[in-house]
């Protein structure tokens, strides 16, 4: 479906813009130019690589990322698309794990050294550039993408790509997304998020404008000047709640992605830009697979609303999988899904036979929207009680002078567990020490949930997305 919908959008509009490039030097490439560069991709990659062989990606999110992405898919080689940031060791580790034949990487990426071992990148023949290329179409690729995790190396997640077709379809259906529809996505490429978002923008005919760093001026800019939808995360949208443009906006729906989206940047990038922020929730193994959109009869600030075409969601007894719990119970969210995994690559190997057990806490209400409440990695026995760090989180980022908080256990032996929480300052004038932020927690909740230890911090580790990396944080200070 990605494929055809490229080659039909470059038959049939041959000059509308595909991908905008909104960074310092960046382009334009029309649909046109896109399946005559995917074309070339595809080409060089069948000449130097066998069909199933590992493609690795470390580019910038931009035309040429997206060239390469599509050329593996038509090529029928696996693509992994990587963070030009990600560092020497991780880099090793990954070609190991999925015997990389060919790396693709941009000058001043980090472990370029490291991809530049690999089989050197196809000459591009001058005789691929044809007024009329041809993509293959006799095999179709997938996608390999890293799933972070709470402790231990990230699992490779294998997507084919009927789950990429998948996927699209969803997303389309979800946004409502159209041939006119210019979607702004600030954040990297190579995540799940991108991927879903970029595989729905081609078989839909979107415009899709992209960054190889995130500049909120240009971000703002396009919100203002023909940005219909814009896809971020709560990071995004609360520097963007910051900035001084007037409240105008071209933007028809605004969803946020990655983490929980806290209500006081919702409003206040409201009040800014006059867009409610809808919520969109996926994993890397599933693809994205519920949408809250605003203006729905459904929608709730902090739902993640309904599952999407195709996809069925269900909340488990965490203690019997086979047991649904009543409504607005909390249990084990589970997910089937076409856009989902194939299975998991390297030491981690297993199979999704029919649906996926996402980890996550939730419940469901009597609307049938869903409400992602915590992980189960996450629970901490303190004293005999299942505590969920989220619950506290929440209550802590409703401080008027906390902007960050996370809170994990400290391991005092091998059966006493206690727990610490780490927050960062916004710049409310309010006088603020770790003594008053334990006695805000004690007035709200149980004792048994208050962290032992309260620590003020400057910053937090966090992805290119934005999400606090809590797995570097329990490192560092568990």
């Amino acid at each position: 479906m990605v494929i055809a919908s490229l080659q039909h959008h470059a038959a049939t509009r041959p000059d509308v813009a595909s991908i905008v490039e909104l960074h310092d030097g960046g382009q334009i490439c029309s649909w046109a130019e896109l399946v005559a560069l995917v074309a070339r991709r595809a080409a060089s990659l069948q000449r130097t690589m066998r069909v199933g062989e590992t493609l690795i990606t470390a580019l910038p999110a931009g035309i040429e990322s997206v060239g390469w992405f599509l050329g593996a898919i038509s090529a029928g080689v696996r693509v992994l698309p990587m963070h030009t940031q990600i560092a020497g060791p991780e880099a090793q580790s990954v070609i190991e794990r999925v015997n990389a034949t060919l790396a693709i990487t941009a000058t001043g990426a980090r472990a370029a050294d490291v991809f530049n071992q690999l089989t050197p990148p196809p000459c591009e023949d001058a005789g691929q550039r044809t007024p009329t290329p041809v993509i293959p179409s006799d095999s179709a690729g997938s996608v390999i993408l890293e799933s972070s995790g709470t402790s231990g190396l990230p699992k490779l997640v294998l997507r084919e790509s009927a789950a990429l077709d998948a996927v699209a379809s969803n997303m389309i259906a979800g946004i409502t997304l159209q041939e006119n529809d210019r979607i702004v996505f600030p954040t990297p490429l190579s995540h799940s998020y991108g991927v879903d978002t970029l595989v729905a923008a081609i078989s839909a005919g979107a415009t899709l404008c992209v960054m190889n760093q995130y500049d909120p001026d240009r971000v703002a800019h396009e919100i203002v000047s023909g940005a219909t939808v814009l896809l971020g995360t709560p990071f995004i949208y609360e520097s963007l709640a910051r900035r001084s443009q007037p409240s105008a906006s071209t933007v028809r729906l605004a969803l946020s992605a990655g983490s929980p989206l806290l209500d006081s940047i919702g409003i206040r990038f409201h009040e800014k830009w006059r867009v409610e922020i809808g919520q969109l929730y996926g994993a890397t193994e599933l693809g994205t697979v519920a949408m809250s959109i605003p203006d729905s009869t459904t929608h709730m600030p902090g739902s993640i609303g309904l599952p999407l075409p195709q996809v069925s969601m269900s909340v488990m007894d965490i203690h019997d999988l086979n047991r649904v719990v009543p409504t607005g119970t909390e249990g084990h969210l589970v997910v089937n899904s076409p856009s989902m995994l194939t299975g998991y690559l390297g030491g981690s190997a297993k199979t999704i036979d029919s649906a996926f057990e996402t980890g996550d806490l939730a419940r469901q209400d009597e609307a049938g929207r869903f409400w992602i409440t915590g992980r189960l990695k996450l629970m901490v026995d303190v004293g005999g009680y299942k505590v969920n760090p989220l619950e506290i989180e929440d209550v802590l980022l409703s401080h008027p002078s906390i902007a960050e908080a996370v809170v994990i256990p400290i391991v005092q032996s091998p059966t006493i567990r206690r727990l610490r929480a780490l927050v960062v300052l916004n710049d409310a004038e309010l006088p603020t020490n770790a003594n008053q932020l334990r006695a805000f927690l004690k007035d709200r909740l149980s004792a048994t949930k208050v962290p032992r230890v309260v620590n003020i911090v400057p910053s937090l580790p966090k992805s290119p997305t934005g999400k606090i990396l809590r797995s570097e944080v329990m490192s560092n200070w568990s």
